[in-house]
């Protein structure tokens, strides 16, 4: 008998430890409370320009100097994945140099820095005109400006903790303000 009550005491105290812990029920639905987006700072948004800046200068030099081994490097796999494809077999660095791309079969003249970037470029800014830029912590969108006050957008993405040209396409249109 002692046995018999002995396994009931320790059965129900087995019993009773499987939830030593309850939590409370969740609130009504009513009373939840959406969490706050993290801010960044202005000091976070202006280190994102400076630095896809300093890409898009460093881009657009490789470019005009001819270096384009190096502007290759300046842009997003994606951009050096298309030139290579639209290059006719000459490899991404060779359709830079020859400024010719085969699209649909036609081969078409480009000027790697005027139609990448744009013609006499004066100024490379963080907006232009009061658009609404899809921006993110990888993504950032710059303006290049030219004398005559327009402009061509830059989409710059955050590749191998690198900023990165992501253009994988020609002669964008021109904005104006």
């Amino acid at each position: 008998m002692k046995k018999v009550i002995l396994i009931s005491l320790v059965t129900l105290a087995a019993a009773g430890c499987t939830r030593m812990y309850t939590l409370p029920d969740a609130p009504p639905k009513a009373q939840w409370q959406a969490t706050q987006e993290v801010k960044e700072t202005p000091e976070d948004l202006m280190k994102r320009f400076l630095d896809a800046k300093r890409a898009a200068i460093q881009c657009f030099a490789a470019l005009a100097d001819g270096r384009y081994d190096t502007a290759l490097t300046w842009m997003s796999a994606e951009t050096n994945a298309w030139y290579d494809a639209h290059s006719g077999g000459k490899g991404a660095a060779g359709a830079l140099e020859t400024k010719t791309l085969e699209i649909n079969g036609e081969n078409i003249e480009f000027d790697p820095v005027g139609d990448v970037f744009i013609r006499d470029l004066t100024d490379i800014r963080d907006d232009f005109g009061g658009r609404k830029d899809d921006e993110s912590a990888t993504r950032k969108v710059l303006y290049a400006v030219n004398a005559s006050g327009q402009a061509r957008e830059l989409v710059f993405v955050l590749e191998e903790n690198r900023w990165r040209l992501d253009s994988p396409h020609i002669q964008t249109d021109l904005l104006t303000e």
